[in-house]
């Protein structure tokens, strides 16, 4: 939140103590607002002591007194500042109830009043502190329809500006516009730069603010995820669980449980799994983010249709969706179409199961997850592969093992060319195993049906290019999974992976409250080396290989490069 900071403590317009004010980590004023505005700069602080106690609703009454306040003709700059504060926060709350079109308005308003108080006062009030502030939440509320892109933009627009010190507690606006760009750049899909980003605010936070660090924690444990490391998932998450308990924040202590739910489904762990998710549904209606209370209802169906209970997982499914569309959270929206496709496609309803999946794919494509896209196109593949049995004819079944091709081996090529984006070490490595291994394993599969073993030798030969460095611990052998996948009949067993866990902005960009230059580089200031992407290779002496085609596809389909021009013989 923001608030304007005084001088004494106390106020005699009916204001919250300093000591109040001093338990909120919150963007203050330094100066105290001369005669005019006073007593509505104290229905700020008010406001925002209400907020911290999780009074959000009661909290807008105060804002709207205030804002109404300075909606006069002959506003100064100081009532330009305090509209530009009142304006953030308003829209801070307005994401907290899941309505994005109202915070995204209220952002916009604040970002003007802000510039016009600005023009005429200059930075004696912080004003650009405000600025900064209202452009890191905006950031955090357009990763919600998925407008990534945009929100970076904001982020570096951010990064330009020059708050100058402020007082308030050892907490940076520099620790949020790391932690939201951290939470950007996983959106994006950029791996290594969000994990450079993320350890920055890290580092912030461990050294002016350690109650802020626990956002930090749980990202970090989303990339860990992300990237196959069940074990450094669960110990960021639980990192992240001491930090939170330390600032008593009941928003992030939900969402840990959110995560810590997800963690213990992806280990199969479903009594677990749906207990943390009751409780996180609990709190979060407990603090009125009924939005997010869905989302933990919706990991109730999860566990529902993991345990063979597909009518029940549909049941819960349409009870949680229309609020998650409501809000129109782009991870929801995904989620809840592949869960939907998921249950037909264990209805034997195949064609209903691929229209969902298009949806979902439709949706990350629009925010530029082509990661996810690659997924949900391996995804489809296995669902092909479980209709094996119901092609009699010989045709039949080539023409669908053709079709689950297409989808598979493009999206194992593609996936294997992202790691590159990693530098060298353990996470580039578990990509290959944890995330690239699986869709080759299902692309391989396909080939042995389809009796292509040149086409399989080629796509063997082209992945040994790029081998792995470093093997942390033995690789599984992936092929079990897909005999499983095969073998399994039950529901569920065409779920090839679980949802992750999500990112954490923080508690608004209003939570920060420290001095921040501006001068601190991005994810320059932690370089990530790359690999050039490995070359085609030459096989049988052939200048072109079958491969080279399903290269191009992929390239494509992804837009992203697979293979450089280079081509050399296989020795």
């Amino acid at each position: 939140m923001v608030s304007e900071r005084r001088e004494v403590p106390g106020d005699g317009a009916g204001g919250p103590t300093e000591a109040e004010l001093d338990g909120v980590l919150g963007v203050r004023a330094g100066v105290p607002y001369g005669p005019r505005w006073a007593e509505h700069a104290a229905l700020v602080n008010k406001a925002v002591v209400r907020h911290g106690r999780n009074g959000g609703k009661r909290a807008v009454p105060l804002l709207e007194r205030a804002l109404r306040a300075t909606e006069v003709p002959d506003v100064d700059g100081e009532g330009l500042d305090l509209r530009a504060r009142v304006l953030g926060n308003l829209a801070a709350l307005a994401e907290g109830r899941g309505e994005v079109a109202e915070a995204l308005r209220l952002a916009d308003e604040a970002l003007a009043a802000g510039e016009a108080a600005e023009r005429l006062l200059g930075d004696t009030r912080s004003t650009s502190a405000v600025l900064v502030s209202v452009l890191i939440n905006r950031a955090q509320t357009l990763q919600v329809p998925g407008r990534f892109e945009d929100a970076l933009a904001d982020c570096d627009r951010a990064a330009t500006l020059s708050t100058g010190p402020y007082t308030g507690h050892a907490a940076l606006l520099g620790f949020h516009l790391h932690n939201t760009r951290g939470c950007v750049l996983i959106g994006l899909e950029r791996y290594a730069e969000a994990e450079a980003e993320i350890q920055r605010a890290l580092a912030l936070a461990l050294e002016r603010e350690p109650r802020l660090a626990g956002h930090a924690y749980t990202n970090l444990g989303l990339l860990a995820q992300r990237s196959g490391d069940a074990a450094g998932t669960l110990a960021r998450l639980r990192q992240a669980g001491e930090f939170h308990e330390l600032a008593g924040d009941p928003s992030a202590l939900a969402l840990l449980e959110e995560n810590l739910a997800r963690v213990a489904l992806e280990g199969r762990r479903l009594g677990e799994a749906e207990r943390r998710f009751q409780q996180a549904r609990r709190a979060y209606s407990g603090l009125g983010a009924e939005h997010q209370a869905a989302g933990a209802r919706f990991g109730e169906a999860l566990v529902a249709f993991l345990r063979g209970r597909p009518l029940r997982a549909r049941k819960i499914l349409r009870e949680a969706a229309p609020p998650l569309e409501r809000v129109g959270e782009v991870s929801a929206l995904v989620e809840c179409e592949l869960l939907a496709g998921d249950i037909a496609a264990c209805a034997l309803r195949f064609k209903l199961a691929e229209d969902h999946y298009l949806a979902a794919r439709a949706h990350c494509v629009a925010a530029g997850r082509l990661h996810d896209t690659a997924r949900i196109d391996v995804r489809r593949a296995r669902v092909v592969i479980e209709t094996l049995r119901f092609a009699v004819r010989r045709k039949e079944r080539e023409r669908r093992l053709g079709a689950a091709l297409n989808l598979a081996l493009p999206a194992a090529l593609a996936t294997d060319a992202m790691r590159h984006g990693f530098p060298p070490g353990p996470t580039r490595e578990r990509w290959s195993r944890e995330v690239t291994g699986p869709a080759v394993t299902v692309t391989l599969r396909i080939l042995t049906l389809l009796q292509q073993p040149r086409l399989a030798m080629e796509l063997v030969e082209n992945l040994a290019a790029s081998s792995t460095l470093v093997l942390d611990r033995a690789p599984r052998p992936l092929a079990d999974d897909v005999r499983g996948l095969l073998t399994d009949s039950s529901p569920g067993a065409i779920v090839p992976e679980p949802f992750p866990v999500p990112a954490e902005a923080g508690v608004g960009a209003f939570a920060a409250s420290m001095v921040w230059t501006g001068s601190q580089g991005g994810s320059d200031a932690f370089p990530a080396p790359r690999f050039a992407l490995p070359p085609r290779l030459r096989i049988f002496d052939a200048e072109e290989t079958e491969l080279d085609h399903w290269i191009e596809a992929g390239e494509e389909r992804y837009g992203r490069r697979i293979r450089s021009d280079d081509r050399l013989p296989v020795w």
